[in-house]
């Protein structure tokens, strides 16, 4: 991912910051990124943050477009330039994004009211598994594998490839692994990426829940 367009999930749905650079180019590489994950947007709200830059009303419009045709839609545009919020309000779009809905969730076991699979493997780039209820595997996901589950995903390995918890649940699932160091992580409609010095940090356990409408990942003690 290009750090000049930053996307963050929140329970108010994608917010997608625009960086320095030249506009077209930017539109052009956030169609990359939608399109090369397009699973996981789709359905999708999104909220762009545009600086002080700007946008004509045929602007915004194109990146409408753009984001319509990733089956994602554009309800507002924050921006630091009145003449684009002036632009943004004529296409009936939000100026202000607002907090995120505050809602807690505190870390959960998985729940057993729904169903579960354990599976001994590792998923490799490329590899797909999708099921309707909890999902247990043991053994890594590696980088381009994906998990779609309906409720909770627990990993007793590393978990290095995309995953979408809570397809059924929603912001209720959780994520666990034994090396929490995701792709692309979903729960529910809240979606998260690893930041750029992830691979820095100190792997151990972790937990990963919607808290504040933010994915928040936290030591996992079983």
């Amino acid at each position: 991912m290009t750090d000049r367009i930053v996307i963050k999930g929140t329970s108010n749905g994608l917010i997608i910051t625009m960086g320095p650079g030249e506009w077209q180019g930017l539109i052009e590489d956030l169609s990359a990124q939608l399109g090369a994950k397009a699973s996981f947007f789709k359905g999708g709200r999104v909220a762009l943050r545009v600086g002080a830059r700007q946008l004509t009303p045929a602007q915004l419009t194109a990146v409408g477009e753009t984001l319509n045709s990733h089956n994602v839609s554009l309800w507002a545009v924050e921006s630091e330039d009145a003449g684009t919020r002036q632009a943004a309000a004529l296409l009936s779009l939000e100026t202000d994004i607002g907090p995120a809905k505050s809602k807690v969730n505190p870390p959960r076991v998985a729940r057993s009211n729904i169903d579960s699979i354990v599976t001994r493997r590792t998923l490799r780039s490329g590899q797909i598994l999708r099921h309707s209820g909890n999902v247990v595997i043991i053994g890594d996901v590696n980088p381009g594998a994906e998990i779609q589950a309906g409720g909770d995903v627990i990993v007793w390995g590393r978990l290095r490839g995309s995953v979408h918890a809570g397809v059924k649940t929603g912001s209720e699932a959780i994520v666990c692994a034994l090396q929490l160091s995701p792709m692309q992580l979903r729960i529910g409609d809240v979606i998260t990426l690893p930041p750029p010095d992830d691979a820095q940090r100190e792997m151990i356990p972790e937990i990963a829940s919607v808290q504040n409408g933010q994915i928040i990942a936290e030591p996992w003690r079983g």
